[in-house]
């Protein structure tokens, strides 16, 4: 208890020290209200720039609205404001190459999920045939049909004319 009480005794000195060799307590007392001063400076200057924010945010939200509303009069053939014409003509001409950007995406996706199959010829008149046809939508012709064929080692379906299985590796006989 008394190293405790000798520590804090020499603790407490070297604080009153340190607070003397700085000018004394008067000296340490502005110090800290300057610091205090600067730091409530600080909050209200940060106060002031969220506001900030927040009135552009709103501005932004009341600018986005007025140009829907202009838009939606444009389209509708009842805006009256031969400035805002030439604006609302590119939002027009930007949502129409959207929805073809969107189309376009959807097309992709929707081929990318369905397995491709290996493109058939009519024997005959050599145009396409869709898959799993028995005769030529072009011609009329039969169209023969190949057997598929499995691996022996794997049970994997080979492609036509294969040498080796494409799962295992194996030589196919």
């Amino acid at each position: 208890m008394a190293d405790l009480l000798s520590t804090f005794r020499e603790r407490t000195e070297d604080l009153i020290s340190a607070i003397n060799d700085r000018g004394g307590v008067r000296a340490t007392l502005d110090s800290v209200r300057r610091q205090m001063e600067q730091a409530d400076r600080r909050r209200a200057l940060t106060k002031v720039r969220a506001e900030l924010r927040k009135l552009n945010g709103q501005i932004n939200e009341m600018v986005t609205a007025v140009g829907v509303q202009a838009v939606g009069q444009f389209k509708a053939g009842q805006l009256n404001s031969p400035e805002l014409e030439p604006l609302c003509q590119h939002i027009v001409q930007l949502e129409a190459s959207l929805a073809q950007q969107e189309a376009e995406l959807s097309r992709l996706e929707a081929q990318a999920s369905v397995p491709q199959q290996e493109a058939r010829n009519c024997p005959s008149c050599g145009k396409g045939l869709p898959p799993q046809a028995t005769f030529c939508p072009y011609c009329g012709s039969a169209v023969p049909q190949t057997e598929e064929a499995y691996c022996v080692h794997c049970g994997e379906a080979l492609r036509q004319g294969a040498k080796f299985c494409a799962r295992c590796g194996q030589s196919v006989s």
